[in-house]
């Protein structure tokens, strides 16, 4: 068992030592990534010599000095600089000014002159400034040296990161240990007082998506404080030994300068982001108060301009989406990074995206647009486009959709709509319904007032067919073999699968009523002329169940007697 725990531990302390030095070189390449435009803008004549004593930056020589470039008073100044470590003294530093100089001093000893020159141009340090952080450079790196040649100081900085990796360890068990628990102690309480509004249909919606937030939210905070700790252990690791220690102090002047730099930007930006706030919040207000207004005019509890309920959710839709982007174009200039040239190219990118990918889907809310106002379908209508016939249940800003009442629904795309012909069956209805048609091809030797009456007497016998207006029989079509017979009614239901079912009750009724009467329901067709003229002889042209004028006069009068 304590072999099992201490090959686990063992591989976990390799694990972070791996990412201790994986964020080392990244570090390591973000500080030459930002030293690159720096370099880059700098003229190529420029002598820059920098001294570097044991990874530590002491000066940068940029002048020269009477006969001797700047790397060459690098040079000799590293020269005089390891010579005098390797002698015995205090490791006293101090400043001495020398003509137009300062002169830096180790125990006594001239090492190097600091010249204005060596001032970087973006920077107004003076001479004095220069040199006296030089001195103290200088004599961290004389201690550092020290150090180096001493066996115990490196054994003790040994121990002291083993003891780092130890706590390193601990801190992390004990941050995931309390993410644990804190995860498991909101959710706990959250499922605590879900229970009491079980029957809350937002409740039951909304509990799963805050239990999965909150879990992703401990994770998070569990891997970024993990990180902070990585790198505090890898800064403190590198600053115990003297050859390193030059990079650890880097580590935290950089941690802490960014640290400081975000917290000052976050500082800044709350005047911006607090007008923002404001905007986007009046916009929120407004776009509310156009909701409940339109809301009123579609239920018909308040009378706007040309607006009704057929145009009022569209016209909601653009004020709301014109609020939107108007509190977007004020809020811009207020958002965090609006002004800086990295949220400028974002935009310009996006813009592109959009311009190039959005052409049909502009041009799929335009058709919508158009067949909204134009009054080409609305809501609970029967329409037919091209082989799609349904009710209109939704009008939308890319999609029109028909349900058919038989379990399936069409999407039509808004431009395929308005470039089809479409044809409306519920125009002509007075109030809830649709016009319904069914035709039937018969023979030219069956009476057609005979099928007149058929038709008729099938469309009587369904109870979901109006009576007013009254249905009625068309001859749309003299075919060489056929007559084509078309039934129109109207049927006074409003549901798509009610209208399926009327439609079906229609067609099984003229089946029965032509079946009773003898009348076959068949199209004929011919290779060669047939024996007997397919003509109705005229004492055969008020076949039952058609009745003559003076016979269906009778019959009414007879009906409005009674």
């Amino acid at each position: 068992m304590a072999h099992s725990i201490s090959t686990a531990l063992t591989s976990r302390v390799a694990t972070w030592l791996r990412l201790m030095f994986g964020l080392l070189i990244l570090f390591s390449l973000a500080q030459a990534a930002g030293a690159e435009p720096a370099a880059a803008s700098a003229p190529e004549t420029a002598d820059i010599a920098p001294l570097v004593i044991g990874h530590r930056p002491i000066h940068t020589f940029r002048v020269p000095l009477g006969a001797f470039t700047a790397s060459e008073r690098a040079e000799g100044a590293r020269m005089r600089i390891l010579k005098a470590f390797e002698e015995s003294g205090e490791g006293w530093t101090s400043v001495r000014p020398q003509g137009a100089g300062v002169q830096v001093e180790l125990d006594g000893k001239p090492l190097f002159e600091v010249l204005p020159g060596d001032a970087a141009q973006s920077t107004e340090t003076s001479v004095e400034q220069m040199a006296n952080s030089a001195s103290h450079a200088l004599q961290k790196a004389w201690a550092e040296a020290r150090e180096r040649r001493d066996p115990r100081a490196t054994l003790g900085a040994m121990l002291r990161v083993a003891l780092a990796l130890v706590a390193l360890a601990v801190v992390l068990l004990a941050v995931w240990r309390a993410a644990r628990w804190v995860r498991d102690a909101v959710t706990g309480a959250l499922l605590t007082r879900a229970q009491f509004l079980a029957d809350a249909t937002l409740a039951t919606r909304i509990t799963p998506i805050f239990l999965g937030t909150i879990s992703r939210s401990c994770v998070l905070l569990g891997w970024l404080l993990s990180l902070l700790a990585l790198f505090m252990c890898l800064a403190y690791s590198l600053d115990q030994f003297a050859i390193t220690r030059a990079l650890g102090e880097g580590l935290f002047h950089a941690f802490f300068d960014l640290l400081l730099e975000g917290l000052a930007s976050v500082a800044s930006a709350l005047p911006g982001l607090f007008f923002a706030v404001l905007i986007f919040l009046a916009a929120w207000v407004g776009t509310q108060v156009s909701t409940e207004v339109f809301n009123h005019v579609a239920s018909g509890r308040l009378k706007l301009g040309m607006l009704d309920s057929h145009t009022a959710p569209a016209t909601r839709r653009i004020v709301n989406a014109c609020m939107w982007l108007f509190a977007l174009a004020m809020a811009y200039p207020y958002l965090p990074g609006a002004q800086s040239e990295a949220f400028k190219g974002l935009s310009v990118i996006l813009g592109i995206m959009v311009s190039i990918g959005a052409s049909g889907l502009v041009g799929q809310i335009a058709s919508g647009v158009i067949l909204v106002y134009t009054r080409a379908l609305s809501l609970g209508e029967y329409v037919s486009v091209q082989d799609c016939e349904g009710t209109v249940t939704e009008i939308g800003l890319f999609v029109t959709r028909l349900r058919t009442g038989l379990g399936s629904e069409y999407a039509l795309p808004n431009t395929l709509v308005l470039s089809n012909v479409t044809r409306n069956f519920s125009r002509e209805a007075q109030g809830p319904g649709h016009v319904l048609e069914t035709a039937v091809t018969i023979g030219y030797d069956t009476p057609w007032r005979q099928v007149h009456a058929l038709l008729l007497g099938a469309a009587e016998s369904v109870a979901d067919i109006a009576r007013q207006p009254a249905p009625y029989v068309v001859q749309s079509g003299l075919s060489d073999f056929y007559v084509v017979y078309k039934l129109v009614v109207y049927v006074a239901v409003g549901s798509p699968s009610q209208r399926a079912q009327a439609a079906s009750a229609l067609n099984a009724s003229i089946q029965d009523m032509f079946n009773r009467y003898g009348v076959q329901i068949m199209s004929p067709g011919y290779y060669e002329d047939p024996a007997h003229p397919k003509v109705v002889p005229e004492d055969q042209w008020y076949a039952a169940p058609a009745r003559r004028p003076d016979e269906a006069q009778v019959a009414t009068g007879a009906r409005n007697r009674n």
